[in-house]
């Protein structure tokens, strides 16, 4: 509510058909899980947008991370603020879409940055969806959510799309 008037209807149609849905944090107000929840099975971690608990909506009470095991494959789910070192790599790292990981079995989800990424090191995939709300002009790129594609093959594709919000 404070960043976007509602949620774009680009990423209710972006998630439809995944089978999980990840939120990396800076949720503004959880509410905007229930909806995506009629899509799929959501799992959220907390953010650190501490100036909302004067707004009384905050995301605060969610978990820290988050540790999903999908067949073969580790993902966790962080925001990712922990470690100031990743995060200034994080924002100048920059990303690189549709790239298949194949030797890839564990994926660190993140969004500290809100800045789309996905490199590897040493074998694990750091993806950052990017920002529904991306609107300051410190962002790369517009608006959008991420996709993450674990294929037959057990290759994870990272991608983007586009949701195309625009500011209040």
């Amino acid at each position: 509510p404070h960043r976007l008037p509602k949620m774009p209807d680009a990423v209710y149609e972006g998630v439809r058909g995944c089978d999980i849905i990840l939120h990396a944090g800076d949720l503004e107000d959880p509410a905007i899980l229930a909806p995506l929840r009629a899509i799929a099975p959501v799992y959220a971690v907390r953010g650190n947008l501490h100036w909302q608990y004067s707004t009384g909506t905050h995301d605060q009470d969610l978990p820290l991370s988050v540790i999903l095991r999908l067949g073969a494959h580790v993902i966790w789910l962080t925001h990712g603020h922990f470690s100031f070192a990743f995060s200034v790599l994080d924002k100048v790292s920059g990303y690189a879409s549709g790239r298949k990981h194949q030797s890839v079995n564990t994926v660190v989800v993140f969004g500290h940055s809100h800045l789309s990424t996905a490199r590897e090191i040493d074998g694990v995939l750091y993806y950052n969806p990017g920002s529904v709300a991306a609107q300051e002009s410190r962002w790369k790129e517009g608006p959008r959510i991420g996709r993450l594609t674990i294929g037959d093959d057990g290759c994870v594709t990272p991608s983007w799309i586009d949701v195309g919000a625009s500011p209040a």
